[in-house]
């Protein structure tokens, strides 16, 4: 039986972005189809997240909303990722995902003084996060496709930090054996990059640049093979 991943989608990207591309959480179904997983997708502006315990594991998908602006919905998934780190669900946020792996854990999250990331960056693991699963097979140095304002200005006590860049030093955390969080997208191809530039572009200086990030998307299959499979019912 295929392990089952739940995708919780806190909020949709551009309207123009759904036309092209699907919303956020067809990027990540795309991408996991290929690894022999089933997906369920979870719209949280639609309803609260269900029980972490319905899954095998879990993903938190970006938003374009801010997790600073403390809104109702924000407040319960926040409560939910809390009770599936407590429950050692294997959870991996990503993006606005990732900042609320680490806001619930205890982190801080607000908006990063360099402003915003966009576009294609290098990113750079820490000594463990060349010992962590989520990166295994990852060379030192890889490129990742980005697009955020917030940051993780403070991780979660007792968490750890396995890859960082000068704009933003958390740019993956390790919480506890199940819980891992990329601030950049694993899921986001090129063209979805290139959108996201053209929307955002005016924001940045220098402009940002688009190029290919293979070893990303990796990311997403060690999840899967070193998280979720053994941990399936």
């Amino acid at each position: 039986m295929k392990p089952r991943i739940g995708i919780l989608r806190p909020g949709s990207t551009f309207g123009g972005m759904i036309e092209r591309f699907g919303d956020y959480d067809a990027w990540f179904a795309r991408e996991l189809g290929s690894l022999q997983v089933r997906c369920d997708v979870y719209d949280l502006e639609a309803g609260p997240p269900p029980d972490p315990d319905q899954a095998d594991g879990w993903v938190i998908t970006g938003a374009r909303s801010s997790l600073t602006d403390g809104t109702a919905s924000t407040e319960r998934l926040l409560a939910w990722t809390a009770e599936a780190i407590a429950r050692e669900r294997p959870l991996l946020g990503v993006c606005y995902g990732h900042q609320v792996v680490c806001a619930a854990a205890g982190g801080r999250v607000e908006r990063n003084p360099a402003g915003w990331e966009l576009g294609t960056v290098e990113v750079e693991l820490t000594p463990a996060g060349c010992e962590d699963p989520l990166f295994a097979g990852f060379p030192r140095r890889f490129r990742v496709q980005t697009t955020h304002e917030d940051f993780v200005s403070r991780p979660p006590p007792g968490a750890t930090v396995l890859a960082e860049n000068d704009h933003t030093p958390v740019q993956a955390v390790a919480i506890g054996p199940a819980c891992r969080g990329v601030q950049f997208h694993p899921e986001v191809t090129p063209p979805i990059a290139r959108d996201f530039v053209t929307r955002r572009g005016h924001l940045v200086s220098p402009p940002a640049q688009v190029s290919d990030a293979p070893l990303a998307g990796r990311v997403l299959a060690n999840f899967v093979e070193s998280f979720v499979q053994p941990r399936a019912t």
